[in-house]
């Protein structure tokens, strides 16, 4: 499945349908943080790594880390798939914009944030898929800015249902080396695994260099 594929249009808008249809549902399963256990240590780990204090949320979903990270001093943009959960989050809190977008192709110019947000994205997307969407958080991204992507572990892709959501969705599971590999080969300097406390997820945290400044793999924790 390529960036071009018919197949893979295909799979963005069914994905973007499943949200706009099931959005109630996914904001009720998915809308606050004590659902998710340590979600609220990796929020304040990324922001306290920011440079600065603007922010892309890519994948806002119901807008629950939006509203944290507004809540500690963000400036937050919000960008989504779903034009449901962008009219959720917009309700709910102040972001500074609401960019409907998929993830591979951001309406955005380069170099405007200090740190993007992916919680539980990019898994949505086949795998071969990947480092374009980290080329694209790197384009985006200041230099000097960082990224922190929740990705599921483990091996193999494909259409699944999960408790959260009754319409199936791609999920694309990952080895953390080889994301650390693809963060590398599109230009970020550094880069993290933390495991979360939500069974097999883990976050790939990494940064956009300065010039000439070499990439160092700090790898699994």
């Amino acid at each position: 499945m390529h960036l071009n594929d018919t197949n893979l249009r295909g799979l963005v808008s069914s994905t973007r349908r499943a949200y706009d249809e099931c959005a109630e549902v996914y904001v009720r399963s998915t809308g606050t943080l004590d659902l998710f256990p340590g979600l609220d240590h990796e929020l304040d780990r990324f922001f306290d790594a920011l440079p600065g204090r603007s922010v892309l949320d890519l994948g806002c979903g119901a807008g629950r880390d939006a509203e944290y990270l507004i809540g500690r001093g963000a400036t937050v943009v919000a960008a989504d798939l779903s034009e449901e959960l962008l009219r959720y989050t917009r309700c709910r809190c102040a972001v500074a914009g609401a960019v409907l977008c998929d993830l591979m192709a951001l309406p955005l110019a380069a170099g405007l944030f200090d740190g993007v947000w992916a919680c539980a994205s990019v898994v949505h997307l086949p795998s071969e898929t990947h480092p374009h969407v980290f080329s694209e958080i790197h384009r985006v991204l200041a230099p000097g800015g960082v990224t922190a992507i929740s990705l599921k572990e483990g091996n193999g892709e494909g259409w699944a249902r999960s408790v959260r959501m009754p319409s199936p969705r791609w999920f694309s599971l990952r080895r953390p080396e080889a994301v650390m590999e693809e963060l590398a080969a599109v230009g970020f300097v550094s880069a993290q695994v933390w495991p979360s406390g939500r069974g097999s997820w883990f976050v790939a945290e990494a940064r956009k260099g300065l010039p000439a400044e070499p990439f160092v793999g700090i790898g699994p924790r």
